[in-house]
């Protein structure tokens, strides 16, 4: 039983992260359209963060009892897989990248509308995709340049250590998300009208709503880096994970986290004069 529910946890993480991913994403997008959101939105994104942290837990639990150790050369790794695709990344995503335009160009002459709809579903595809094979791509001598990458200062290591999303799954991006998610709830649910821009021109050159957009993009880079850096995944065996893929989600959250924190204080700031 306990080796079925530690198989089970990197699935049950991954439903979390889609419960609470999917369900914010279609709150901002419904936020002008909607007087007050259903019950089932505050559910949704609830249900999601209790499997994440409960997941964690086991993570937690299974870390406790042995050290993440890379798994046996034996056992069949669908590693391999992921390593062909990524070594044809150009050709493939060139040629992925025409089918879809195509089939968009079709459907715009149908339905210019279902068009449009479609554009945000197909990018959040790619870049889940995107996320999923450059974190499962592993290359033998990836942690060889380990302690180079890290700060020299011990007190600045610690501090990175803090938020190291190997051994640390609630990113920033992920903290900042659910906070803005909220804040649509919230406002909806007590009648404040919150300057979001959601649609029409925006004053700043990114809009909330796609900063939202891109945070849920980092989150999945989190959490891919998370699972397989604990436990395997999809048959790809657990291996342990470079620092240099978490400095570049760190360099991800220093452009997003900090535009997107910073419109949102502006959104929260107007909502207080305006509303007070």
């Amino acid at each position: 039983m306990k080796i079925i529910i530690s198989k089970a946890v990197p699935y049950l993480f991954l439903i979390g992260l889609f419960c609470i991913v999917l369900d914010g994403l279609w709150i901002v997008e419904t936020y002008d359209s909607k007087v007050a959101y259903p019950l089932e939105a505050f559910i949704y994104l609830i249900f999601g963060i209790c499997l994440t942290c409960i997941s964690i837990l086991f993570f937690k639990k299974n870390l406790n009892k042995e050290e993440v150790k890379e798994s046996p050369g034996k056992e069949k790794d669908n590693r391999i897989y992921i390593r062909k695709v990524w070594d044809k990344r150009e050709t493939l995503g060139n040629r992925l990248i025409v089918v879809l335009v195509i089939i968009l160009i079709i459907i715009y002459i149908v339905n210019p509308v279902v068009a449009f709809r479609l554009l945000q579903p197909m990018l959040f595809c790619g870049i889940i995709l995107s996320a999923f094979l450059y974190i499962m791509y592993h290359y033998d001598g990836e942690m060889a340049d380990e302690e180079n990458l890290k700060p020299k200062s011990d007190k600045i290591r610690r501090l990175m250590n803090l938020i190291d999303y190997r051994n640390h799954f609630f990113s920033l991006s992920l903290a900042l998300f659910i906070m803005i998610i909220f804040s649509y709830l919230l406002s909806q649910e007590f009648g404040y009208t919150l300057a979001f821009e959601v649609s029409g021109n925006p004053r700043y050159v990114m809009t909330l709503q796609s900063g939202v957009f891109c945070l849920s993009g980092i989150i999945f880079y989190c959490g891919f880096l998370y699972i397989i850096h604990h436990s395997d995944f999809f048959g790809i065996r657990q291996a342990n994970q470079s620092y240099y893929k978490v400095l570049l989600i760190h360099f991800m959250e220093i452009i997003i986290v900090g535009a997107t924190f910073f419109i949102w204080l502006i959104a929260l700031f107007g909502a207080l004069l305006t509303n007070f």
